[in-house]
């Protein structure tokens, strides 16, 4: 009966995480883009209608036109989102389109945070205040509503998509823009009315869900999570498969509840059956929904040579106050330790993301797992603490190892899903483990004496000096050269009997090792352990950093530390409780500004030879036209006129290739 009932409830869990699903789903297979936008959407929705509706017993809005507004709201922030953001990147790459909707989804976060606060809120029943018995099980109108319109949904949109003639010109856009372009299809108007479309839906969704549960910051990016692995079962395509996706994940979630009190127990059972899906399932569709250049050309910027002495010396300074400040300042000696933690997780991003081209969203479990594993080594098995960190180290790079054999095989988008799900079995489960200790004594580090947090801090510096020349190494070697030739062309390169899929798992491990490090030695400086520390938001937060700083620049984790480590204690300290919303606002409106003009973030704006350990390549070779491209009723007007003469020596050549 446990089983009956735990079906019959998952049903109902699954229903938001459906919803979701479909609305992820749909803005995937229409317009290329796997955003994470649409749970702040979301969340705006339902944090208008509770503003509007508010508990039971206020003198409130009635909830028919709340929730009415409340949606209203949300389709038009998706509307300038897409025109204000998302069309901008249009042609970029689908993983440069997932970090522009990160930075939306920070936005709105921290904008939430700023004006509601940190306090849940709760919000009225839509629908009567009504239950039916199932079995067992009670469940209210409003959870049947949540079932029947994710039904409605997903059934509706596939015949429209499939049946109307502006769906089918949607699905031609996704599939080859270039045609529906000439076919007289306007790319601009679906992309918006999918949009449009998209945050309607996803609007719904929180108004539905908010009189469920208490409603905060972080409620709509979990489900989010959940909805992302149904959607990832549905080869994030099939809206009927994401629909049913989502309700597998709210059967399981439910049973896993019931028959197991391990914390964590649901998102473990998750996480197998991604894996089962990602080794069962051969063949992963593709939409081919950009046009166009698949990268932003940035011109190269020089400084004047009367103002490079001006950098050299602000460089300079800042060396000098990153060890004169935390040396008299035990405060500061913690607030520098974190941003060198900063520092190289954003380094291992670089590593993986920016030289490997494959999004990885699980660095805070890497970080988590050398945390604790540290901790365990130390505080359990008695072992002196380098040795502990080492261990943690390479038992890091090994799991990032194993966990990269699915990228070899999977896009951008599609591993970051996966990633998604790895993330948070980490945090939810494993460290949540009996035998990882809460607390990590200090002691030394062969021989050096780690009692302060001053001593802490420079041993941090120092081992991250370390991580940095080890990085610089690779990018100058013949493996460095590799690991770009296999993110850009891997064909072109297994034409040279050089294997790209090793390549990459190279990259893999490298940056699990740096993230692993860099974990054991914030248990160092903290000294005190949490799972929450290690989350699925540290993650998008530090993909967003390193964005900031620069994706490709050896430069841009410092950059990102500066500006996100330090630079926060500053506001915080200016701006009260609120200030803490507002480091998560810039953070945000600077990915989508640099997404949009200046992907290569932050670095790019100093000199090239700062950016790059190597010298700098030459400029990419263009098209140029020297006259309009014929269009096609041109040629066959031209053809009609002369159908025996060749007249190609006497044409002009159609353009030229100039460097």
């Amino acid at each position: 009966m446990t089983f009956v009932n735990g079906t019959i409830l998952g049903v109902f869990t699954g229903a938001p995480y459906a919803m979701l699903a479909i609305v992820v789903t749909l803005m995937y297979r229409s317009t290329g883009v796997l955003s994470l936008a649409h749970a702040g959407f979301a969340s705006i929705a339902a944090y208008v209608y509770v503003d509007l509706a508010g508990p039971l017993g206020d003198s409130q809005w009635p909830v028919v036109p709340a929730a009415v507004i409340a949606v209203a709201v949300a389709a038009t922030t998706g509307m300038l989102v897409e025109r204000v953001a998302i069309r901008r990147v249009r042609h970029a790459p689908a993983t440069t389109k997932l970090i522009a909707t990160l930075g939306v989804l920070t936005v709105i976060n921290g904008a939430l945070l700023y004006f509601y606060g940190v306090d849940p809120k709760s919000a009225r029943l839509v629908f009567p205040n009504k239950t039916v018995q199932i079995g067992d099980v009670r469940v209210a109108y409003q959870q049947f509503a949540v079932l029947a319109i994710a039904v409605g949904s997903a059934l509706l949109l596939s015949r429209f998509l499939h049946r109307a003639r502006f769906g089918v010109a949607i699905r031609a856009v996704a599939d080859d823009p270039d045609a529906a372009r000439l076919a007289g299809v306007r790319p601009n108007a679906v992309s918006q009315f999918n949009w449009i479309i998209g945050a309607t839906l996803a609007g719904v969704t929180g108004v539905l869900v908010a009189p469920l549960q208490l409603v905060s910051v972080g409620t709509f990016p979990l489900l989010l999570t959940k909805a992302l692995v149904a959607t990832l079962i549905g080869g994030l395509v099939s809206l009927p498969l994401a629909f049913a996706g989502g309700i597998a994940v709210g059967v399981i979630e439910s049973i896993s509840i019931l028959k197991s009190s391990v914390p964590g127990a649901s998102d473990l059972v998750i996480l197998v059956l991604v894996t089962a899906v990602l080794l069962f399932r051969r063949k992963w569709p593709t939409v081919a929904a950009s046009a166009g250049p698949t990268s932003h050309s940035v011109p190269r910027f020089t400084v004047p040579a009367r103002f490079r002495w001006l950098l050299m010396a602000m460089a300079l300074a800042g060396v000098a106050a990153a060890v004169i400040i935390p040396a008299g300042s035990t405060y500061w000696s913690f607030i520098g330790g974190r941003a060198i933690f900063f520092t190289i997780q954003c380094l291992a991003i670089v590593v993986v993301s920016g030289w490997g081209g494959q999004v990885s969203l699980m660095q805070a479990a890497y970080a988590g797992i050398g945390a604790f594993g540290t901790a365990y080594l130390v505080v359990e098995r008695g072992w002196p603490l380098g040795p502990s960190l080492l261990v943690a180290a390479i038992a890091g790079m090994l799991i990032g190892g194993l966990v990269g054999i699915p990228a070899l095989r999977l896009s951008g988008p599609q591993f970051a899903v996966a990633s998604l799900a790895f993330a948070g079995a980490a945090s939810s489960w494993l460290f949540k483990q009996k035998q990882f200790p809460r607390s990590m004594p200090r002691g030394d580090l062969f021989g050096f004496d780690l009692s302060s947090d001053t001593r802490v801090y420079f041993m941090m510096a120092g081992v991250a000096l370390v991580l940095f020349v080890l990085a610089w190494g690779v990018r100058r070697s013949t493996h460095g050269t590799l690991v770009f030739a296999s993110r850009d062309a891997a064909d072109t390169v297994s034409h040279f009997g050089v294997s790209a899929a090793r390549v990459r798992m190279g990259v893999f491990m490298l940056s699990s090792f740096m993230s692993t490090l860099g974990g054991g030695l914030y248990a160092v400086l903290v000294t005190g352990l949490s799972p929450s520390d290690f989350s699925l938001l540290l993650s998008l937060s530090l993909v967003m950093y390193t964005v900031v700083g620069g994706m490709r620049s050896l430069l841009g984790p410092v950059i990102a530390a500066a500006m996100f480590g330090v630079l926060p204690q500053v506001i915080q300290g200016r701006s009260g409780s609120t200030g803490s919303a507002i480091p998560d606002i810039i953070a945000g409106l600077i990915v989508v500004g640099l997404i949009a003009s200046r992907p290569s973030g932050v670095a790019s704006f100093l000199p090239t030879r700062l950016i790059s350990p190597r010298r700098s390549p030459e400029p990419e070779r263009r098209v140029v036209l020297t006259r309009p491209v014929p269009t096609p009723t041109e040629v066959r007007a031209f053809v009609h006129r002369h159908p025996y003469h060749d007249r190609r020596s006497e044409c002009p050549p159609t353009s030229t290739i100039t460097r």
